[in-house]
């Protein structure tokens, strides 16, 4: 894991912590290309605790989706890897195949952005449901009656009925409620919502993510938000990682993440992003387009799109530094060193 320099005192607990339901450790990922590896992940470290929420925002191309979906050993077959990806104590980047079939039957699940992308079109929603349960030695009955227990519990008025439909017979926002109810099915301890309100309307994007908590804090799950929405993410996480061009480059409690961003890439998306509460002011877009890691310059790799850039930030990757209660990869964290 990626060291982090503070002057303050560690104060270290006598008391042994609980293991997080997802540790990522120094993640870093490429790809064959024609040209040689293609790097996609730098040294990434999250953790995510059991009933916590945590949040992974930046840009399209930051490297969010490609983080969650380590989590679940859905990485490109020409993915060349580093480093540890610990689902409830097995390492998914060196579990087998058949390891990695019971980790999806019995601890992580994954809600996806597009829902109709997610279900065989030609297949009934009950079969769609009781598929994994019957995998997983569910006798035929039980499973049935744990699906329709399931579509209700996800807010379906009628669950025997939809057990007989097909996915087109839904909407967007009810088939992302059988999508959910999919993902439980399996009772995870880890579940990993990848943009699941993308598709859908403002409304339905509130009763998603509000069902989305319930069921979270009914079940004590670990819960991965990632969005590009920051408004979402300060109304649903208990903490937030920013990931730039395939790096993790601010991670903070969601509070203190919004009062005080200490990495310019968090402050310049805050400033980019209209809010209904204060006072009116302008929106100011960040400068240029996002990188990926493989375009990304020496040194620090926002630095060509920072107002705040100094001749410094050529020199080196920065190494996550603490500032008050967030870590940033900056050399100069925090808005009283942007001057």
């Amino acid at each position: 894991m990626r060291t982090v320099h503070s002057d303050a005192p560690v104060v270290r607990s006598t008391d042994p912590a609980p293991a997080p339901v997802l540790s990522v450790e120094g993640l870093t990922l490429s790809v064959r290309g024609a040209a040689g590896p293609v790097p996609l992940l730098a040294d990434v470290s999250l953790t995510v605790a059991q009933g916590e929420t945590v949040g992974l925002v930046g840009e399209s191309g930051s490297g969010k989706s490609l983080t969650v979906r380590s989590a679940m050993g859905m990485l490109p077959s020409t993915a060349t890897t580093s480093g540890r990806v610990v689902v409830r104590g097995t390492d998914v980047l060196r579990a087998g195949g058949q390891a990695l079939r019971d980790l999806r039957r019995s601890a992580v699940s994954m809600v996806f952005q597009d829902p109709r992308a997610a279900v065989n079109p030609v297949r009934r929603i009950g079969d769609y449901l009781t598929e994994g349960l019957r995998a997983a030695g569910t006798p035929r009955g039980q499973a049935r009656a744990e699906a329709v227990a399931l579509l209700e519990k996800v807010g379906l008025r009628d669950p025997e009925k939809a057990m007989r439909q097909h996915p087109y017979e839904f909407s967007g926002g009810m088939l992302q409620r059988v999508v959910i109810a999919g993902a439980l099915s399996v009772r995870p301890s880890l579940l990993l919502a990848d943009e699941p309100t993308t598709a859908l309307d403002v409304t339905t994007q509130a009763e998603v993510v509000a069902l989305l908590k319930d069921l979270q804090a009914e079940r004590g799950m670990g819960l991965v938000f990632v969005t590009h929405d920051l408004g979402l993410a300060a109304a649903v996480c208990d903490r937030v990682y920013v990931m730039y061009a395939g790096r993790i480059v601010e991670q903070a409690p969601s509070a203190e993440l919004f009062r005080a961003p200490a990495h310019p890439y968090t402050a310049a998306l805050l400033e980019a992003h209209p809010s209904l509460h204060g006072p009116r002011r302008q929106l100011r877009a960040i400068g240029g387009r996002p990188l990926a890691l493989a375009e990304a310059p020496s040194g620090c790799s926002f630095r060509d799109r920072c107002p705040q850039a100094v001749d410094a930030c050529t020199e080196g990757v920065p190494a996550l530094r603490r500032h008050g209660d967030s870590v940033a990869a900056c050399i100069r964290p925090g808005r009283e060193n942007w001057t």
